[in-house]
């Protein structure tokens, strides 16, 4: 089973969790090596790391390099943006359950560093949301 199915069947039983989320952004590579929206979004963003963090959960990244995106497990020093979030958030923000922008605004997700990179997110994760079949 590709990260993508499993992503799908944890998110259709309920059992998708924050720490899900390396399985998500494998999904997500996955999703950019074969979703033409996705191939051209990348192609257009500049290289950018993301780190994700769910302090005492998990630590995970994605980084966009010369148009491809790739995902780890843990943490990486460089990032251009670090989003740090609740348990909570980390749970439901990526099955589309918690509104983004909400989170910030009442503190339960934390974005450092630049503003305009952490958005780009959105964009690449809206069009994975059809690829995995629910809207994010």
């Amino acid at each position: 089973m590709g990260a993508v199915d499993e992503v799908k069947a944890k998110v259709e039983s309920k059992e998708f969790d924050a720490k899900d989320l390396p399985i998500f952004l494998k999904a997500l590579e996955e999703i950019a090596s074969t979703n033409e929206d996705l191939i051209d979004e990348l192609e257009d963003t500049e290289d950018v790391t993301i780190m994700f963090n769910v302090p005492g959960v998990v630590q995970a990244y994605l980084q966009i390099k010369d148009g491809k995106l790739t995902a780890k497990e843990g943490t990486i020093d460089d990032a251009d943006v670090t989003l740090e979030m609740t348990e909570e958030v980390g749970k439901n923000l990526f099955t589309g359950e918690t509104d983004a922008a909400s989170a910030y605004m009442s503190g339960d997700l934390k974005i450092i560093g630049e503003m305009a990179k952490a958005m780009k997110l959105r964009s690449l994760i809206e069009i994975a949301g059809e690829e995995f079949g629910f809207e994010i």
